[in-house]
């Protein structure tokens, strides 16, 4: 066989590859999961493959969203009053305003409490925060962009695209919590504001 059909037939393999990679994808829901380690020792030995070359392969499947190019908000348009506040335990969890620019919305959830009423959590459970995740029904894309706070208050940004509509009656915002940044694996909390 010559180079040429070599490298044809290696390009049309790597494809298939890209092909199967999206299937997998649209079949996980954007949650690609991982396999246990048993299967991919299992998978090694049957096709020649190091275990750990196919762990690492797998994991890097995990991280696809931080590949994609990520929108910053830019021309700011106006904001949207929301001031939906949900109350949990001794928390309040609130919505007060959607930050509109040009191709992209900025949401803020709002967790306050009465720090003096939460017993004493020693220093190594304060630093074990979890991680949220905004969830809106639709073609929207919801990208975690950092918390903040101080005794008693939270902050959490979300930048959606695309841009939320002007008028979001009838829209929830489900935030989750997770153990992991990969958003696999729910605690079980969940909070809805409903607009």
């Amino acid at each position: 066989m010559s180079e040429k059909n070599m490298d044809l037939k290696r390009i049309a393999i790597d494809e298939q590859i890209c092909a199967l990679l999206q299937q997998r994808k649209e079949l996980s829901s954007l949650t690609p999961g991982f396999p246990s380690d048993e299967t991919i020792s299992e998978w090694a030995q049957k096709y020649g493959f190091d275990d750990t070359f196919l762990a690492t392969f797998f994991h890097l499947m995990k991280t696809e969203k931080y590949y994609k190019s990520k929108v910053e908000p830019s021309g700011f348009r106006h904001y949207i009053p929301v001031l939906q506040t949900v109350g949990v335990g001794e928390r309040l969890y609130t919505v007060s305003y959607i930050r509109q620019y040009e191709n992209a919305s900025v949401v803020q959830l709002l967790v306050d409490w009465d720090e003096q009423q939460e017993p004493y959590h020693d220093i190594r459970k304060k630093l074990d925060r979890k991680h949220v995740g905004l969830f809106i029904e639709g073609p929207y894309e919801c990208r975690y962009n950092g918390t903040s706070g101080s005794d008693g208050h939270e902050c959490t940004k979300f930048i959606v695209t695309p841009p939320l509509p002007d008028d979001i009656k009838g829209l929830d915002f489900v935030f989750t919590q997770y153990e992991d940044v990969f958003e696999e694996k729910p605690t079980g909390f969940a909070v809805t504001i409903h607009c």
